[in-house]
Parts: structure tokens; C-alpha cells; sequence
């Protein structure tokens, strides 16, 4: 026998069949796995017709039973057999988790970190269904079977008995009937709540916001769509179950990692926050204040101005525009690269947006896609007619200090300036008392695509958006959207860059509107101080 020095401290098992390793484990090897520093085993079964063949790097123990057991108590048994006639010398805990239980890397190792017991059997306490607890014959809860961890002295109390439990079940469940097991074998042991939570999916909810629950198929599982906008709890947890499709594994993975807190339904509201709390008041108006998440910033070197990477989008023939706005970003150490952009593609008939707007929309697409080719981290994209602050250096090295500003920064969007109107300032303002700082959290009217700061992470949602097969809107509507998936989109106060709204607007073209090129009337609508920009008076207008 191994002595403690050299044994592992944990294994996990993952209680699986041969089809779901298709799917639902595959996507677990492609999410949390990679991760995962503990050893791990796969548990199938074996089917009638022929069983597939798994690379030995992947440690899939067939067990010598039916592969589609349903719910699989002799499959459960036999693996804490395996474990017990293998291992039991080489690990201080085991662990077990189904197919589709989610395992936040992180949060489960500062849970293991906690369980010191040599005694002891810890998971997600329950007392099985009403109807079935006088049969079971327990006396306290058992471990659900999503996920739960057995001590070494535990698993050589009750495992040399597993036969006489195989024979003696009352019940159609693996993980009542392996709590009874427990039981009674390991001295009336019973299931210990986790030091960190662990979270059952009990219903999701429509795109109205009404509350679905779930169901049950004929054999008894349980059928439930993962919410697209898991309530905060999820993210805290440990492990949380069940997630019934890859789908659901890769977008709580993404939104796990990428630290995204999405606009959420009322029913998931209680005990949650939200990456914006005024477009989550927009979309599902409270009575009571919604609280703004506070996510963690990787550690990483502060941002130089003159390694940022920089486009100024332009057309063909605005060489001496795009040369003056050049120019202006060069005085603050900004080295902004022409991007042309398309021009002259018609509208499609599905659209009432203008040729402009469609034409800028298939731009960010070209833009967007040469970024991530480049493999760029953070891109600064500004138009041709962008007027930066005369501090606008300084302003920028004060903003990435303020931990707002750097959330945007570091896996969102931080928009340098805006044409906000009056509706946008109307709900803006409401928030005056509550944020403070630099960097304010947009509305859903607030409007401007002529300076932002892009993190690479946001790339992919807003190519999906701009090439998605729905009625197609302006191109600045995708920062809202970008903030129902979760991600930190600001605005900086003052705006650190205006634009030159005094010649006609290639995008939205308003001819005969004199007022909208008036720059004073303008500036007064969406707050720009307009002295402190660096507006000449012999720039040429175009």
C-alpha cells in the first residue's frame, strides 16, 4: 500500500456511456478538462452490438454491465468497485461527477482545498422524493448524484459490501441507493453540504422572461434547456448540473472564462448582478436597484499608447480628411493605419437601413476579420472625421487606471466618445448618484462608432451579429447587444474623441438639415465641450 507521502490527493470518475462521449464529454474535453489537474477516469458500459474502441490516454474503464442503464445503479456501483479493487491506495479522495455536470475549475479546487475530513462523504445533501423516504430507510441525506467526494477510509468502509447493496435496492436511483450504502456500512455516515455550492439548473425561461421548468422524458431523465443567462449563482459554484447539449457546455464556458454576467431574466435576478444594470432596468424595468458585477482583471503591464494597434476607417478619395485626423492621434503618440472600406454595395431588399450603414456594417466585418487574423488583443478603430481631446493622452492613462475603465479594456468595449441625444442622457442621468468614475455603463440609445477600443474577445460576437440572418440594423446597435450576452461595454466621460459632424455623413446622409452640421447645437446635445477638442478653423469641411 502506498504510504499518505505518496499518494495522489484526488481522482475523478465521470459516470458516463459510450454515446454520450460523443457529445456531452467531448464537449467537457474541449471546455473545463484542459484544466482539470487531477487524475480522471470515464465510465461506460458495454453494449450488445459492437463497443467503440477509446484511446488509452483517456482512461474509459468498460464496466461489465449495460451501457444504457437507466438510471445506472449497477453502473455506480461497479465503478466505486473499480475504484476500491485498483486505487483505493493511491488517492486520498474520489470523486464522481455525471456526464452532463459542469466543473468550474477554479471553484472546485479551493472546495477540495477545503475537505480535510478522513471520514467523510460531501456533495449536495437531499432526502430523496416524498413518496419513496419511508422505503429508503435513511436517516439523513444522501449525495445527489451530480457530483460528490468520498475519503479514502469511507470508500474502504462501505466498498467490500457494494454486492450486498446490488441485491438489497428499494429504490430506482443510483445516487439514493449509494447513499444508503454509505449508510450503512460506513457507521451511519451521511452526505455533508460542499464548502462551496453546488448548483442544480431547476428551470430556465423564455425570451419573454417566463419561467420554464423542467420535465421528464419515459425512462425518467430529466429534460431541461441550460438558460442562455445563468443567474450569478452558476458562476460561483463548484459544479453545476445539468447541462443537456455540447451547446450549453461551450456557451457556459465562455461565459465562465470570459467573465460575462448577462442581462438576466426577473426570475434569475434575486442574489444576482449584471455587467450593465441600465440596459438591465431597460429591457426588464425594477423597482428595486440591480447590482453591477465587479469582474477580475488579468494582471498584465499598463497600456502603451504607441503599441496600440490603430485603424482610422476611410473611403477613396478623403486622403487630405483622413490625413488631418492622422495628424491629431500622431500628437498623442497614436499611429492610426487607413482602412478602406466598402463603398458601393447595394442595400439588400430585406433592409430599411441606409446604402451607408450597410456598406459600413460589411466594412467591420473586413476590419473585424483582419484583427483576428492578426491575432490582435486590443484594437482602437476610429473614422476619418474623429476629433480627439487636446488631453486626450493624459485622459487615457488616467482611464486605464480606473478599474471600470480597465474592465472594458481588458474583455469589452470601451467607447471613446458618443452621439448621444436626449432620450440616451434622459436614462443616463438617472444613474448620476450610482456611477462614478470615468467610464459610464450605455443605454440602449447610446449611439457613435466613430472611436471605440475593442478587446479581442468581443471579435467573434460582434462578426456573428453583423453576419447573422435577421433584419440588419445600424452598425452601432451591436455595443446593446454586445451587453445582453454580458460583456462590459462604457462610454468615457468627458469623451476623450468627438466627430466632425460638419460635412454630410456618408452613412446617414441628411441633406438640407443644416442644424444637424451645426457643431455648436450639436456639441450642447451630446456634451462635448468643444474647446477642449482639437478643432481648427481652416480645416477644409468635406
Amino acid at each position: 500500500m502506498k504510504s499518505a507521502k505518496n499518494r495522489s490527493r484526488i481522482v475523478l470518475g465521470i459516470l458516463t456511456d459510450q454515446q454520450l462521449m460523443n457529445t456531452l464529454v467531448n464537449a467537457s474535453r474541449q471546455t473545463w478538462i484542459p484544466s482539470f489537474p487531477y487524475d480522471l477516469f470515464y465510465f461506460v458500459g458495454r453494449r450488445h452490438e459492437h463497443s467503440r474502441q477509446f484511446s488509452r490516454k483517456l482512461n474509459v474503464v468498460e464496466l461489465p454491465t449495460d451501457d444504457t442503464e437507466y438510471p445506472p445503479v449497477n453502473k455506480t456501483f461497479l465503478m466505486w468497485t473499480y475504484f476500491y479493487m485498483q486505487h483505493l491506495s493511491r488517492y486520498d479522495y474520489f470523486m464522481a461527477i455525471d456526464a452532463d455536470t459542469y466543473v468550474n475549475v477554479e471553484n472546485l479546487q479551493i472546495m477540495l482545498n477545503e475537505i480535510k475530513c478522513q471520514d467523510c462523504y460531501v456533495g449536495y445533501p437531499a432526502k430523496g422524493e416524498p413518496y419513496e423516504q419511508k422505503q429508503l430507510g435513511l436517516r439523513a441525506p444522501y449525495c445527489l448524484g451530480m457530483g460528490y467526494v468520498i475519503a479514502r477510509n469511507t470508500l474502504g468502509q462501505f466498498a467490500p459490501h457494494i454486492e450486498i447493496c446490488r441485491r438489497s435496492t428499494v429504490a430506482n436511483h443510483s445516487d439514493t441507493e449509494l447513499g444508503r450504502c454509505i449508510y450503512r456500512f460506513a457507521s451511519g455516515l451521511s452526505c455533508t453540504k460542499t464548502p462551496i455550492s453546488l448548483e442544480r439548473v431547476m428551470y430556465t425561461t423564455n425570451n419573454q422572461g417566463a419561467i420554464i421548468r423542467f420535465t421528464h422524458d419515459s425512462r425518467g431523465r430529466l429534460l431541461i434547456e441550460f438558460p442562455k443567462a445563468p443567474p450569478t449563482r452558476f458562476f460561483k459554484a463548484a459544479l453545476v448540473h445539468p447541462l443537456k447539449t455540447s451547446h450549453a457546455f461551450y456557451q457556459f464556458h465562455r461565459q465562465v472564462k470570459l467573465q460575462l454576467r448577462p442581462i438576466l431574466p426577473p426570475a434569475f435576478l434575486n442574489g444576482s448582478c449584471v455587467a450593465n444594470p441600465v440596459i438591465q432596468n431597460e429591457i426588464y424595468p425594477q423597482n428595486r436597484p440591480v447590482l453591477e458585477c465587479r469582474l477580475r482583471i488579468p494582471k498584465q503591464s499598463v497600456y502603451n499608447l504607441s503599441s496600440l494597434s490603430a485603424f482610422v476607417i476611410t473611403l477613396r478619395g478623403y486622403e487630405q480628411r483622413v490625413q488631418r485626423t492622422i495628424n491629431k492621434f500622431e500628437k498623442h503618440d497614436i499611429h492610426l493605419q487607413p482602412f478602406y472600406g466598402v463603398s458601393n454595395v447595394s442595400i439588400p431588399n430585406t433592409t430599411n437601413i441606409t446604402k451607408g450603414e450597410w456598406n459600413l456594417r460589411l466594412t467591420m466585418i473586413r476590419l473585424i476579420e483582419t484583427a483576428i487574423k492578426a491575432n490582435l488583443q486590443q484594437v482602437l478603430i476610429v473614422e476619418d472625421d474623429a476629433i480627439p481631446h487636446r488631453r486626450f493622452s493624459h485622459l487615457f492613462k488616467a482611464l486605464i487606471h480606473d478599474h471600470r475603465c480597465r474592465e472594458c479594456v481588458s474583455g469589452g468595449i470601451l467607447m471613446l466618445g458618443s452621439t448621444t441625444w436626449s432620450a440616451g442622457w434622459k436614462t443616463l442621468d438617472r444613474y448620476n448618484t450610482v456611477e462614478t468614475g470615468m467610464c459610464r455603463n450605455i443605454g440602449t440609445e447610446t449611439y457613435g462608432s466613430f472611436a471605440i477600443l475593442f478587446h479581442h474577445a468581443t471579435f467573434q460576437p460582434i462578426l456573428a451579429w453583423l453576419k447573422a440572418k435577421i433584419m440588419p440594423q445600424p452598425y452601432d446597435f451591436v455595443f446593446a447587444h454586445l451587453v445582453r450576452l454580458g460583456y462590459p461595454v462604457r462610454l468615457a466621460l468627458p469623451n476623450l474623441v468627438i466627430s466632425d459632424i460638419r460635412h454630410e455623413s456618408l452613412i446617414r446622409p441628411r441633406p438640407n438639415n443644416t442644424s444637424f452640421h451645426n457643431l455648436t447645437l450639436r456639441a450642447k446635445i451630446h456634451r462635448w465641450e468643444i474647446e477642449n477638442y482639437m478643432i481648427s478653423s481652416l480645416d477644409k469641411i468635406y
